[in-house]
């Protein structure tokens, strides 16, 4: 356990991008946590958090360059918040095998909502009682994975496969997500929306408070709460 006077020193991985800066504008307002370094696009991560020594390093860039940043984070003995999509079952296997092969507390949160993350708690009930749940998520038009990360995530929780997601590109949204359970007699619909990047706030916050207090990886927002 810290001390009062000792301040957790973060590393944000991708600080330039939209979430990368709401990210460290989150982080300034938290006593007791210290940004020491922000790493952009070409910068070279390892000599990075070999320089710094952060405790902690948000990962925040694309599905293109999640896997290396996370594993370079880990290799360095730093606990790596994933916030990037794109991550195979695979890699996240691999990742978390070497979390626990360094005794090392590591987070992958698909979404920082906290909605999203009740949303995923209710979710794994609903596979003991419906077998028809159908999924339509609906991102900004600069938003290059598809399905979502997110979307991805609540299929696997609800044992539906991507021929039951429907995907919209728009810059009418930031997120929004739509789960369709069907039954002969009933139907429950789910409407989720982030109208902006403060509905991640609170999830920032809680990843940034209880990562150090794990020892292995643990996957989705829900775990925290």
């Amino acid at each position: 356990m810290k001390q009062q006077d000792q301040v957790t020193k973060i590393a944000i991985v991708g600080a330039n991008g939209k979430m990368g800066k709401h990210a460290e504008a989150v982080i300034n307002a938290m006593p007791g946590f210290s940004i020491v370094a922000k790493i952009h696009r070409g910068d070279n991560l390892d000599e990075s958090l070999k320089t710094t020594k952060p405790d902690i390093a948000i990962e925040l860039t694309s599905n293109l360059h999640v896997y290396a940043n996370a594993s370079t984070i880990i290799r360095n003995g730093v606990h790596p918040i994933i916030g990037a999509s794109g991550l195979t079952t695979d890699e996240i296997n691999t990742l978390t095998k070497q979390c626990e092969a360094m005794h090392l507390g590591g987070l992958i949160i698909p979404n920082f909502s906290i909605g999203i993350a009740l949303i995923a708690n209710f979710a794994k009930n609903l596979t003991h009682f419906f077998d028809d749940i159908s999924l339509v998520e609906f991102h900004h038009a600069q938003k290059k994975d598809k399905p979502s990360g997110t979307t991805k995530y609540i299929a696997a929780i609800v044992k539906t496969d991507e021929q039951q997601i429907a995907s919209i590109r728009s810059n009418g949204f930031l997120a929004k997500h739509q789960l369709y359970i069907n039954s002969k007699h009933e139907r429950i619909m789910i409407d989720h929306e982030s109208f902006g990047r403060n509905s991640f706030d609170l999830g920032i916050e809680l990843s940034i408070k209880k990562i150090m207090q794990l020892d292995t990886m643990v996957i989705g927002l829900e775990n925290l709460i």
